[in-house]
């Protein structure tokens, strides 16, 4: 990343051997700014366990860490291993545990590097090299971010696995992504790939989203078997088959993207999720951001840092939202789906989930016999017909996906020809002209306060449209009815939207009370 450097720099380093004792949270260095932190080595002097300790850099005497990761984990050493080769321009490994991080972490007053362990002593091998601007502001306004997170098991056929949640503006540098392989109905990459909603709160949204999970890391057909490799941008350093009791072999990886040639912006917010399924999932994320930094998952007990054997306590078990923290609030919806839409068929057809809503009930998704929302996994799922679910939107985003995806062998995305259905209310005190920002791929029909349908057109990518409209004084009920295609973005099935009032406020969509009136 391109970041705005004093121009004349005196070289400097921090060389040191300290052990960490269990329990103890231990400064290992402390640099005066302004500065810029160019390069770490780092060795545990055990060759251990990658996730007996935990590693945390804090710049410009923030309270929270800009970054708190496992100490291997943050590398790119995954899993608990000592070490696989990596070689990557941001992040290096080398036998035995030798560890190297070229990411630059400006600062303008200090920076902070603290280590802790859970568990017996170690000794810690140091080597900062970093940059003084004696006599010099750093006018920089970011700062290098980067945060670890794990479920286990993760969500199978469901919600995706959440790497990252950041608030603007910042770029997104990249991620390293580890599996353990314990769901034996589908391949791990079949769970889906990177999806990355950008800026959905924000004036200009953007929703860039993967295929097979093995695609995001520049490889192909690589849900059963690969080579472990590393490049320069992308790779999968880490590939092995492990004997857990089952038919066949299960996978156990780590893959890495580092995006410098296709940079992503954000300026509002970020969030990052992977397909998955119901496996062992942890991820670092690194960014650069403005302003503090907002955790959006809490580091867990020792023992739930450490890979799982078995879904069952005590082997590391760590279930979907245990550490998880509050996201920002940005509306909520109901949602209710899926409807078969052949032909346009749910599309041209006034639905009964636009006019009425009633959570309680199941409605006919008027599938054909091939439908895969007919599959007997799809059925133990109870996705055969259109059911209403609340949702909270991320950063803006509605992604129907995580709510309706059918249970079928595969990557998701080839579950096109469908529709479903988004309901909410806007609240203003008076009556007042306002803007809708509808973003959106597919075709989008809208109903405000039961009006007649307002076709809003397809999109072959996700692309974005400002529409007037008229809100009365109290409760305004919009409705939404969004089409799914595989498309340019292999299935995509996601809106965003904001409403903003004459003076710029915006209102944030709520879900309605159940029974509260027609749409």
């Amino acid at each position: 990343m391109n970041l705005n450097l004093p121009r004349v720099a005196v070289s400097d380093r921090v060389s040191l051997s300290r052990r960490i004792r269990a329990g103890e949270r231990t400064t290992m260095a402390s640099l005066e700014g302004p500065g810029c932190i160019r390069r770490l080595w780092v060795t545990d002097g055990r060759r251990g366990n990658g996730r007996q300790v935990v590693i945390r850099i804090y710049f410009d005497d923030e309270p929270v860490p800009h970054v708190e990761a496992p100490f291997g984990d943050f590398f790119g050493v995954m899993h608990g291993l000592p070490w696989y080769p990596i070689n990557t321009p941001h992040l290096s490994a080398q036998n035995y545990s030798g560890y190297n991080c070229y990411f630059d972490m400006p600062f303008a007053r200090s920076a902070r590097i603290e280590m802790d362990r859970g568990a017996g002593d170690t000794p810690i091998f140091l080597f900062v090299d970093w940059h003084r601007f004696p006599g010099q502001e750093l006018d920089e306004p970011r700062r290098f971010c980067a945060r670890w997170r794990r479920e286990a098991p993760a969500e199978s056929y469901g919600e995706d696995f959440l790497l990252l949640d950041a608030d603007g503006p910042g770029r997104l540098v990249g991620f390293v992504y580890g599996v353990r392989l314990y769901d034996d109905t589908d391949r791990w990459s079949h769970g889906g790939a990177d999806n990355i909603y950008i800026d959905g709160d924000g004036e200009h949204p953007a929703y860039l989203r993967g295929i097979g999970g093995e695609d995001t890391f520049g490889t192909s057909y690589g849900g059963a078997l690969h080579t472990p490799e590393t490049h320069l941008y992308t790779g999968m350093p880490y590939y092995t088959h492990a004997d857990v009791g089952q038919a066949r072999p299960a996978q156990r990886l780590v893959g890495y993207r580092f995006y410098d040639r296709d940079t992503i912006d954000f300026r509002k917010s970020i969030h990052v999720r992977f397909g998955s399924m119901r496996n062992d999932i942890c991820a670092t994320s690194y960014w650069y951001q403005e302003g503090p930094v907002r955790p959006f998952f809490e580091m867990p007990d020792w023992p739930l840092l450490q890979p799982a054997e078995r879904f069952e306590p005590p082997w590391g078990e760590l279930p979907k939202g245990t550490c998880d923290l509050p996201l920002p609030d940005t509306g909520s919806w109901w949602l209710c789906g899926p409807f078969w839409n052949r032909g346009d068929r749910a599309m041209e057809a006034d639905l009964p989930a636009e006019t009425e809503l009633d959570p309680e009930a199941a409605l006919d998704g008027g599938h054909d016999e091939d439908s895969p929302w007919l599959t007997e996994g799809s059925r133990e799922l109870g996705r055969d017909g259109a059911l209403w679910q609340r949702r909270a939107a991320l950063r803006g985003f509605v992604d129907f996906n995580h709510v309706f995806r059918p249970h079928i062998l595969g990557t998701p995305g080839n579950s096109g020809e469908a529709a479903a259905v988004a309901r909410c209310v806007l609240e203003v005190e008076e009556e007042t002209a306002a803007s809708l920002r509808l973003a959106w791929d597919d075709r989008l029909v809208l109903r405000v306060n039961g009006g007649d349908p307002t076709d809003l057109g397809h999109h072959d990518a996700f692309r974005t449209r400002t529409v007037p409209v008229d809100l009365k004084k109290g409760r305004n009920i919009i409705v939404l009815k969004l089409s799914n295609t595989v498309g340019s973005n292999y299935g995509g099935w996601a809106f965003a939207f904001s409403a903003a009032l004459p003076d710029g406020s915006v209102v944030l969509p709520r879900a309605e009370r159940a029974r509260e009136g027609a749409g």
